[in-house]
């Protein structure tokens, strides 16, 4: 038998410890594996892909690139991946999506998820509200059977409006002063609380809404949750002219309960208290924030909403991240998510 190469002979006469070196020399082909292949997997089985500019589902694969499956659609002739459309569709660092979801979820700042991640405050601070923003889509479209209704306010907030807070993604000196906008506002009279409803019947759908700044009115609030509340038998209304108002011209059955007096029959099953028990989680939810700007409020009630539907499941990172990629239209959602400009 004719002998092994002298080169192939050192190599297997050499330990494990002399042969780890020569694999660092000549490493193996490099291969990319997408970070979400998994969940991007699960999302094809369980809906119809489509592309995102035509809307049509006659496609055909087209390669991957980097471990993400590209597709081509046959109507446009435009080509597009598992991400497109999403708001995590241009994200360069989808690997690191899951951790900063799990930080997220724990309660972790902003500032806290980039430096445990080693991302900037810009970076951090883009993709808690590209995620959350998409989670628009999930806002029930209508209620039905016996539903709660009850008013809220919030004071009206500018955090993060400052000068201090305009460095965050800038380069070189800020040269704009700090000013007091909360004292202009007052003076101009501009500064309004926020009003809100929070709404939901007797299983799980709900939702909490920021109808408008200032008072409360009947057509502001017809635009928010006109159609919602045609299948509603009964409406639970807290003591608010504009609520009875609103429920009196569509027409549908509501009650007031009056806590001084003691109530009787069936109407001791009409209360708020289970869309009141919502409001003070959400409450506790918000405080680790210490304080969100008016202008993203509406993105953190969505939060909220998704938040207690997986809050006891296996994997609610991987639940928060399959909930964003699902929405086709998530990058539009974002670019229209701030309120109050």
């Amino acid at each position: 038998m004719n002998e092994l190469p002298q080169s192939s002979k050192q190599t297997n006469e050499s330990t494990s410890e002399q042969q780890s070196p020569s694999t660092e020399v000549n490493p193996a082909k490099k291969s990319f594996v997408n970070p979400l292949a998994s969940i991007c997997k699960y999302i094809s089985e369980k809906q119809v892909r489509v592309c995102p500019k035509c809307g049509k589902s006659h496609f055909i694969l087209n390669g991957k690139k980097k471990g993400i499956q590209y597709f081509l659609c046959k109507n446009c002739r435009r080509s597009f991946n598992e991400f497109s459309g999403t708001t995590i569709s241009y994200l360069k660092k989808k690997d690191k999506l899951q951790a900063y979801l799990l930080l997220m979820l724990s309660g972790s700042g902003i500032k806290s998820c980039s430096d445990a991640l080693h991302i900037s405050n810009q970076t951090s601070f883009d993709w808690r509200h590209k995620i959350i923003s998409s989670l628009k889509e999930y806002v029930p479209d209508g209620y039905q059977g016996i539903s709660e209704m009850i008013d809220l306010s919030e004071p009206f907030s500018r955090k993060g409006q400052g000068a201090k807070a305009k460095q965050i993604g800038q380069k070189g000196k800020i040269t704009d002063p700090a000013c007091n906008r909360k004292a202009e506002s007052i003076q101009k009279g501009e500064y309004k609380p926020l009003s809100l409803v929070a709404i939901g019947d007797r299983n799980t759908h709900f939702e909490i809404t920021i109808v408008q700044q200032g008072a409360l009115q009947e057509e502001e609030l017809k635009k928010h949750l006109g159609k919602k509340l045609n299948k509603v038998k009964k409406l639970c209304l807290s003591d608010h002219p504009i609520l009875k108002q609103f429920a009196g011209k569509r027409k549908i059955s509501y009650f007031v309960r009056d806590k001084a007096k003691k109530v009787r029959g069936c109407n001791q099953y009409y209360d708020t208290k289970t869309i009141e028990s919502r409001y003070l989680k959400l409450i506790a939810f918000m405080d680790r924030f210490h304080g969100v700007s008016s202008s993203y409020l509406q993105n953190y009630l969505y939060w909220y909403m998704i938040f207690e539907q997986i809050k006891f499941k296996f994997d609610p990172s991987s639940a928060m991240i399959e909930k964003s990629i699902a929405i086709n239209k998530g990058k539009e959602d974002y670019k229209h998510c701030k309120m109050f400009e």
